[in-house]
């Protein structure tokens, strides 16, 4: 998000007129209109008195979002305590099932060997990273056979999307239609990344706030032209729910 929008919609926030920030800047009024109309850039004095008024570091002022340090992971990477994890669950699951010993022990081994194939390919996930000249993607196979062969050795495919390549990146909110009370699977957030050769989906993380603003504006000082027709960094700049905002809209 441009740091004019930025400033209007920290201001909005607030609930102070232009005249009123001026007065508390001692500033003209002149100069916030100019600041917020893109035709003038705040001084590094009123930057650091904007930053104190508002209570945010200089870089969720300016950029929308804290400072994160790179490489940056959306998402989660396969680590050795979610296995863990995933496979003490169904442990739990199979001695339930089985009576806690009352069935065969080849029983119980089967259903656990065939269960793991199943549900651990489903509680994980494709990841990216976020680095200083390259977006980094690491995804899963489709097939539930490849993607458990490329868990249990760690190899997920990886590539790499350089900025230069990127021609657009628009960010996308879609609605999921929920069929059920115990639908709990998120809403379709991606960022759409298209390079000459090809469009990638990527999955945005539920903190989003965390690190979207400030990497379209990263992506915009790099030259890649960012769209966001649903205005979703402004939302979540404004501290918005993303999820009530689209579902009460609908």
């Amino acid at each position: 998000m441009l740091l004019a929008a930025l400033l209007k919609t920290r201001r909005c926030q607030y609930g102070l007129t232009q005249a009123q920030l001026a007065s508390k800047l001692f500033v003209t009024t002149q100069a916030v209109s100019k600041w917020e109309r893109g035709k003038a850039i705040p001084s590094i004095d009123n930057l650091l008195a904007l930053s104190d008024l508002y209570n945010l570091s200089l870089d969720e002022l300016v950029r929308g979002s804290a400072f994160f340090p790179k490489p940056y992971i959306v998402g989660r990477r396969l680590s050795f305590g979610r296995l863990l994890g995933l496979g003490l669950f169904w442990l739990f699951v199979c001695l339930l099932f089985t009576g806690f010993g009352y069935q065969p022990w080849w029983l119980f081994l089967s259903l656990y060997i065939v269960g793991l194939i199943v549900v651990v390919p489903v509680g994980i996930n494709s990841y990216w990273v976020i680095q200083p000249a390259t977006i980094e993607l690491h995804t899963y196979a489709a097939s539930t056979l490849t993607k458990f062969r490329q868990i249990v050795f760690n190899c997920p495919r990886c590539q790499l999307i350089h900025y230069t390549d990127l021609q657009r990146v628009t960010i996308s909110y879609r609605c999921r239609k929920r069929f059920s009370p115990f639908d709990f699977n998120p809403d379709y957030f991606q960022l759409i990344l298209k390079t000459n050769a090809q469009t990638y989906q990527l999955e945005c993380a539920l903190k989003a706030s965390d690190y979207l603003p400030q990497f379209v504006s990263y992506l915009q000082r790099q030259g890649v032209t960012v769209d966001d027709p649903q205005q979703v960094v402004e939302l979540l700049v404004s501290g918005k729910s993303l999820y009530q905002h689209f579902h009460t809209e609908t």
